[in-house]
């Protein structure tokens, strides 16, 4: 296959590293649409219009991503850099150097940061800590990419005309081959997967198990692609020089279209994650007779909140509480009711994380669950461990 001339800045010349320059950003707000252009990063309101700067300086930035606690990171492939931006501010660092052509990004649930590298094939995941690992080395020329549910990491591998699937091990399949150039991922609520399909113009849609049809054809050669939080899919029409917006019935509208406009990659700035914290005391009977505590967690980033559930009974005692629960049985639940995690005795499992957090229940048969969650409504279950009856407390805390 030949590299349509206008995608060799994927494997742009090494340059010097240079630091990004910041132009005063204007106001903005959830919803807004950030997309790599040149050097520079354009902001547009949700219903398009003239951009404006948000950052210049860099040299062939590709793709961004939003970790939805007020930061964004693009790839600056010709610098071999990854740098964070604070929204909306716009101060800038370098959050990660030495790369080989780094093209996409995307973030697991547990806010780890993976990089693709065009030249080498590799994927670099990046934990909070700063921790740097290869996840996978057979990636081909990997440019975008998605996370599902499920956490299975989709890519697409531009010069091989294929999507591969990564599982969390980052063991490889191959999900969808026989394309021309896909160049960006996104998948939407219902698990579909999105596929930009730079040289036949066209936007692919695969459901989970693979069927494919296309979503949006006509187009000259789309790069990036992102779902706001209506369910829209954004795409950038690298050739075109237009952004586009597709509703979920295919109806396209154009937000922004200019000769001068070689637009890359984008991403929608989603609404943080936010909880407040939660506590419900309650007696705890025997059957369906349970301590129940339902609480939403906002935002719509990718990167999920650290939260910490406990479930206390006989520490209860020592405030005068007659007939405290003796062993509480904790179980927490998401809106479908499938369970995501259950705990009886706080040190069965997670003892030297749930202390570091300075929330460790003071009795040994209270119960305590540390998770991370995104955007949605959950419940917590308290009952008596062998149908043990009494007062209970729970409580849900916000981490970070």
């Amino acid at each position: 296959m030949t590299k349509p001339n206008s995608f060799l800045c994927l494997l742009a010349a090494l340059a010097l590293i240079a630091t990004p320059v910041l132009c005063t950003p204007a106001n903005g707000a959830v919803g807004d649409i950030f997309e790599t252009n040149e050097g520079n990063v354009l902001r547009f309101g949700p219903s398009g219009g003239t951009p404006t700067n948000f950052a210049t300086g860099l040299s062939s930035p590709k793709d961004i991503v939003f970790d939805g606690r007020g930061r964004m990171y693009v790839a600056d492939a010709a610098n071999n850099l990854v740098v964070v931006y604070t929204v909306p501010d716009g101060s800038a660092a370098v959050y990660a150097a030495d790369f080989s052509s780094p093209i996409g990004l995307a973030f697991d649930a547990n806010g780890s940061l993976y990089v693709s590298e065009a030249t080498t094939g590799k994927i670099i995941k990046i934990t909070i800590d700063g921790t740097r690992t290869t996840f996978a080395a057979n990636a081909g020329t990997p440019a975008g990419m998605a996370f599902d549910a499920s956490g299975n990491l989709f890519v697409a591998d531009f010069d091989g005309g294929a999507v591969y699937k990564f599982d969390s091990a980052g063991t490889r399949t191959t999900f969808a081959s026989g394309l021309s150039f896909p160049a960006d991922v996104a998948i939407d609520t219902a698990g579909n997967i999105f596929v930009s399909d730079s040289e036949s113009g066209s936007i692919l849609k695969f459901t989970p198990d693979g069927t494919r049809t296309t979503f949006a054809s006509n187009l000259s050669r789309p790069y990036g692609i992102a779902f706001d939080a209506s369910g829209n899919l954004l795409v950038a029409d690298n050739e075109e020089g237009a952004t586009l917006r597709y509703a979920p019935d295919g109806k396209q509208t154009v937000l922004f279209e200019s000769n001068f406009n070689t637009p890359q990659f984008l991403a929608v700035e989603p609404a943080s994650h936010q909880l407040l914290n939660v506590s419900t005391r309650g007696l705890v009977q025997t059957g369906d007779n349970v301590l129940i505590a339902g609480f939403v967690v906002g935002g719509t980033g990718p990167v999920g909140t650290s939260v910490l559930v406990r479930a206390l009974g006989p520490s209860l005692a020592q405030f005068g509480l007659a007939n405290a629960l003796a062993d509480p049985v904790l179980e927490l639940r998401n809106a479908s009711g499938v369970l995501i995690g259950s705990n009886d005795n706080w040190k069965d499992s997670q003892q030297a994380a749930i202390t570091a957090t300075g929330l460790a229940p003071t009795n040994d048969l209270e119960s305590a669950i540390l998770t991370v969650l995104n955007g949605g409504s959950f419940t917590a279950i308290v009952r008596g461990a062998n149908g043990s009856t009494g007062t209970a407390v729970v409580e849900v805390y916000h981490l970070q």
